[in-house]
């Protein structure tokens, strides 16, 4: 329960946010703990994740620049508050919000250089969700090299640890195209490639225009868009954990070095990537679910 007294409905909401992450911090590092009494003996990390602070997938509805710094400084003041391993930004549909989540880092940095946070600034993840029919663009169509480019470069200027820039959130086929763009991208740099694909056979776009509430808010489909073959789903309409894990070998060779899944995977599908990528390769790759 929060009390709240004379705060206002704005900083009582804050407070709460605070609150559940450090709920679901803490519930995670006990989740490890209990694994490493039992597991192989590999350290586990927590990813703290930076979510969009509106509807998922929906550019349209991202707010302005400077009130998504302000809020963003709530979330990521809490996951360096808790310790997080890594600071997980994904599923983001425009550059603006990479770039608030990006200011509001730099902007807790320099209020707290006196505590010499700057020493203890976990490492950046940064993936994006694209468009299932247009894969070399983000859903508020703006294009993903470009988008890229920019957000490395102003990780730079701000002197801020990106460690990986990625696509999540989208079909396994759309992320097969994006991948080289951001191999390239990242190319000369120790930046890695992430990829997280949804499992799902009704694609994101689809369900976006099965809505009925706002034609503004719906996805221009009329480019085709490319599924994997029918009889890679199941029959509840999830693709196979042997269809999805050919697809994550296909992300490898295109340079992804971070593989996961996203919505619809399952653990299933997990242990049959990690046995495949672990089977294929001397060095085991990092697996994110």
């Amino acid at each position: 329960m929060i009390e709240c007294g004379l705060a206002t409905d704005e900083e009582c909401a804050s407070k709460r946010v605070s609150q559940l992450i450090q709920a679901a911090v803490d519930r995670a590092k006990s989740a490890i703990t209990k694994y490493n009494n039992k597991g192989d003996g590999r350290a586990k990390k927590i990813a703290g994740c930076v979510p969009p602070l509106s509807e998922c997938y929906f550019a349209i509805k991202v707010q302005e620049l400077n009130r998504m710094i302000s809020e963003y400084t709530v979330i990521l003041t809490t996951l360096l508050d808790c310790k997080v391993d890594i600071l997980l930004a994904e599923t983001l549909s425009t550059e603006r919000e990479a770039v608030a989540i990006l200011h509001s880092l730099s902007n807790i940095i320099q209020q707290k250089k006196s505590e010499n946070i700057t020493s203890c600034i976990p490492p950046i993840w940064i993936s994006f969700t694209i468009h299932d029919d247009k894969p070399t663009k983000l859903r508020s169509d703006e294009i993903l090299e470009n988008v890229c480019n920019s957000i490395i470069q102003e990780a730079s200027k701000l002197n801020l640890p990106l460690q990986v820039i990625g696509v999540n959130c989208s079909t396994p086929t759309a992320i097969s195209t994006a991948i080289p763009i951001l191999a390239k991208v990242t190319e000369g740099t120790n930046i890695k490639v992430s990829a997280y694909g949804n499992c799902f056979q009704t694609t994101t776009s689809e369900w976006m225009n099965s809505l009925d509430d706002n034609e503004d808010i719906k996805e221009d489909t009329s480019n085709e868009i490319t599924k994997s073959d029918s009889s890679d789903y199941d029959e509840e309409g999830y693709l196979t954990p042997d269809a999805y894990t050919k697809f994550t070998l296909d992300w490898v060779k295109s340079g992804a070095q971070i593989i996961g899944g996203c919505c619809g995977s399952r653990p299933s599908h997990m242990d049959k990537v990690a046995a495949q990528l672990t089977s294929r390769s001397s060095q085991k790759p990092m697996i994110r679910t």
